[in-house]
């Protein structure tokens, strides 16, 4: 799993560094202070002081060389290197991320701009539960948060720029991170961030008046599109089974365009889960025995999704149609009698998944008809698996639409 995910963000970088004019882009440093969300109570212990690091970035403006740049008001392309402290050296550690990302502009006001910032790429945590634990069979005596050195870095909030003077202008994040191995590895409570920071950014070329080149284009055709796609991984379900078990899903969707840079889609989905096979010490699911039906989920969801270029990236919201596990958690309610839940109702995710689940979205268009994706599938703040996709799809094509009529610099 790890070096698919190092080639992956390795391919994202390389469309970030080749996408851009060349002189067009800023330096940032910023100093990052913030606080470790307690989400689980294995973090009550381990959360001890705050946040404290610095992020290095590269930003390009994008131009217009690609007509998606146009379509979402043309977005800063980011490069990102983080080092921060989380405040507890002995458990917890330091980490180190390096991802992309996009600036996408809000509103800019006599120089003052603030931007919407969403980005993922590969995190290195020094702490893991195994250089930690004193006892390995007892998280309150390690880093219970944190089973893998690699993990996935997520990013996203609001930041701020200001001008200062001569290509120099002060700069401001707000923004929630996150660190995990999508339950690759036990134990796994990951690490929620809430940062702030603030720093410096300088324009080398900043008296070069570069102007994004606009072009006058066409909406979309209102097409219905149709993906299929087919996906697969692996993941404990509890660090004392200390095995990995298959997972997949299976996906049908179909998604209409709301501009050029927003498509919503539908979707029905299988997930086959090799966790639940009545073998786990892990006393959440009441399961004594190996069944097929109790590996398989049933879902639909509602799939918003931003488009630019070859990628697509979204967050989708679903909801369990088909889940006999919801019969089976909590455990000691399910030991003592048969549940008989509805489709939708009130639950504890410290002791069952529940009904609701999302997932957030990466996809790559290797062709006009075949892509590959990368998916997060979680239950409200805790990782289910990552999944790792290819898929198909069509659409019908519309013989008089023009993508471009003209453009003009």
């Amino acid at each position: 799993m790890n070096k698919f995910f190092l080639i992956f963000v390795f391919s994202v970088f390389s469309f970030v560094l080749q996408a851009q004019t060349k002189n067009n882009f800023a330096i940032r440093a910023e100093y990052m202070y913030g606080n470790i969300l307690k989400h689980t109570t294995h973090l009550q212990n381990l959360v001890k002081d705050p946040t404290k690091g610095t992020e290095l970035s590269i930003e390009w403006q994008t131009m217009g060389e690609q007509n998606w740049h146009q379509y979402i008001g043309y977005p800063r392309i980011g490069l990102g290197l983080v080092s921060l402290n989380l405040g507890n050296p002995d458990k917890l550690g330091k980490l180190y991320a390096v991802y992309p990302y996009l600036n996408f502009r809000l509103f800019h006001i006599q120089g003052f701009v603030m931007n919407l910032k969403g980005g993922a790429g590969a995190s290195f945590l020094t702490k893991t539960f195994n250089n930690t634990a004193t006892d390995l069979n007892d998280l309150n005596t390690g880093n219970a948060a944190i089973g893998s050195i690699l993990n996935v870095y997520f990013a996203g909030g609001v930041n701020f720029i200001v001008p200062i003077d001569k290509g120099f202008a002060f700069v401001s994040d707000f923004q929630w991170n996150h660190a995990s191995n999508g339950s690759f590895y036990q134990p796994n409570s990951g690490i929620n961030m809430i940062n702030a920071s603030a720093g410096i950014s300088y324009t080398p070329f900043y008296k070069h008046a570069y102007r994004p080149i606009r072009k006058h284009l066409r909406d979309m055709p209102q097409k219905l599109s149709f993906e299929f796609v087919a996906s697969g991984g692996a993941r404990e379900l509890y660090y004392k089974d200390d095995k990995q078990y298959p997972t997949g899903s299976f996906v049908m969707a179909v998604y209409r365009p709301l501009g050029n840079a927003i498509r919503l889609g539908v979707g029905l989905e299988g997930f086959y889960d090799g966790v639940y096979n009545g073998n786990t010490k892990f006393q959440r699911t009441y399961l004594n025995e190996d069944k097929w039906e109790n590996k398989i989920r049933v879902g639909v969801s509602l799939r918003p999704e931003l488009m630019f270029g070859r990628f697509t990236a979204g967050l989708h919201c679903g909801a369990y149609v088909y889940n006999p596990l919801k019969n089976l958690e909590p455990y000691a309610d399910a030991k003592i009698a048969t549940l008989n839940k509805p489709m939708f109702y009130k639950y504890d995710i410290e002791k069952e998944d529940g009904w609701f689940y999302t997932r957030a979205s990466l996809q790559y268009s290797a062709t006009d008809n075949l892509f590959i994706s990368l998916g997060l599938k979680t239950h409200l703040q805790k990782a289910e698996f990552i999944e790792w996709g290819l898929g198909y799809k069509f659409q019908q094509k519309d013989p008089k639409f023009r993508h471009i009529r003209h453009s003009k610099k």
